[in-house]
């Protein structure tokens, strides 16, 4: 959810939260709350960008989504008064403003418009986690990582290439490291992509909008 939905708070709001925001700073790979812990507030993401994850009983993560500036997080387990239901890591050096459980709770109350707000965006996430599981069951791992590349291409937004942990990257896919590498090399010599280290460059977009099998 887009942090734009402040525009719609009361400057006393705005001021209230001002007044009780929590910033929390932390470098690339630090974890800013685990699964299974109880929600204090929620998270807006004023820099940098993260993963959030879960893991299954093989304590193998499954990343379901990224995030990046001007964000909000966090808030559907609170609203539903349950533990936090998926882990939040750093991708890069992060900037965090913690709006306290109380202060939350207390705007949506006297909100409506904001409430819903919530309410609408927690309906589009169970969407794109049923889309997600979608993909998963019914698409290959090439497919997979077609999509995922072009996904990522566009969440760095650095002139057509990025930078991810091969791990990382696996677990977005939903695949082993080995298996990734295998794709990726065979993108690699089919001129769809160029590989730097851990940098991949799309040379040819077309090509690997046609490798996702989509259309």
């Amino acid at each position: 959810m887009n942090s734009n939905i402040f525009k719609k708070l009361s400057s006393d709001v705005l001021l209230l939260i001002e007044e009780t925001k929590i910033p929390i700073t932390l470098k690339k790979r630090q974890v800013l709350f685990y699964e299974g812990t109880i929600p204090s507030g929620i998270y807006v993401l004023k820099k940098g960008k993260i993963k959030k994850y879960s893991t299954g009983l093989s304590n193998k993560e499954h990343i379901f989504s990224l995030v990046k500036e001007n964000e909000i997080f966090g808030h559907h387990n609170l609203l539903c008064d349950e533990v936090y239901s998926y882990s939040v890591a750093c991708l890069t050096d992060c900037l965090f403003y913690l709006i306290p459980k109380e202060v939350f709770l207390s705007i949506i109350e006297t909100n409506h418009e904001i409430r819903y707000l919530f309410l609408k965006d927690m309906s589009r996430e169970f969407g794109m986690f049923i889309n997600n599981s979608m993909v998963m069951a019914q698409h290959s791992v090439r497919e997979r990582t077609a999509l995922s590349i072009i996904k990522l291409e566009n969440f760095f937004d650095e002139n057509g290439s990025f930078s991810l942990s091969r791990r990382d990257h696996s677990n977005i896919v939903g695949t082993s490291i080995e298996s990734l590498a295998r794709v990726l090399y065979d993108f690699k010599k089919e001129k769809i992509i160029e590989i730097k280290e851990k940098t991949i460059k799309v040379i040819d977009m077309k090509k690997l909008i046609a490798a996702t099998n989509f259309v």
